[in-house]
């Protein structure tokens, strides 16, 4: 069975959390820290809070997979219409990749890896890593990079930050692939000519299935 009542609900309770951070807690933070900072912390407290609870409370990625295709299409209705300004830029649809991004990272894993679903296997991080760095590694190298530089760059310091949580987070999750990965995703971030949400993601995903599925 793909979906179950728990689904159902977990999918509900962490929709209305996506949309709290979203759509209220987002709107606080840039009116104080602006609408960069705004975008990183929905990185981290909206895609990042799913992408842990995930494989504990959702019997299959299927809900997962929708709601991030879902909340892709909504933002770009709103880039048609009315736009979120408080953390859409016209310039940078980055959100837009973001929960493209999500959705099909996990897709391509369950295709290629259809028993990944599962805590106790080591291939569920060959999909859960690049998620974690594209919200966690990501989104903490923004906010250190506007706290020491005050605008949005490509600041070093915020990339050092980006390497100690990625490659940290890769060896203890997949020991030194893992720990690889984690540099190859802060290299992509730092010197990726497309947008990071998808040369970070799609970059460490090709690194980690080749590495541990197919090599």
């Amino acid at each position: 069975m793909l979906i179950d009542l728990t689904d159902i609900t977990w999918g509900i309770a962490l929709t209305i959390w996506v949309g709290f951070v979203t759509l209220y807690l987002s709107r606080i933070i840039a009116d104080k820290k602006g609408t960069y900072v705004a975008r990183k912390f929905i990185h981290i407290l909206g895609g990042g809070v799913v992408a842990v609870l995930g494989p504990f409370v959702f019997s299959s990625p299927l809900i997962p997979i929708i709601l991030p295709y879902i909340l892709t299409i909504y933002l770009l209705l709103h880039r048609k219409g009315k736009m979120l300004s408080w953390f859409q830029d016209k310039g940078d649809m980055g959100e837009v990749f973001f929960t493209f991004s999500f959705g099909t990272i996990l897709l391509l894993s369950w295709v290629l890896i259809p028993s990944f679903w599962d805590p106790g296997n080591k291939l569920l991080y060959v999909a859960l890593l690049p998620l974690f760095y594209m919200s966690f590694g990501d989104g903490i190298t923004g906010i250190i990079r506007n706290y020491v530089y005050g605008k949005r760059m490509k600041g070093n310091w915020g990339s050092l930050g980006m390497l100690v949580l990625c490659a940290t987070l890769g060896y203890l999750l997949l020991s030194y692939v893992g720990l690889l990965s984690g540099i190859i995703a802060t290299v992509l971030e730092k010197y990726g000519k497309l947008d990071d949400n998808l040369t970070v993601s799609f970059g460490t995903f090709l690194f980690l299935i080749l590495t541990l599925r197919f090599l």
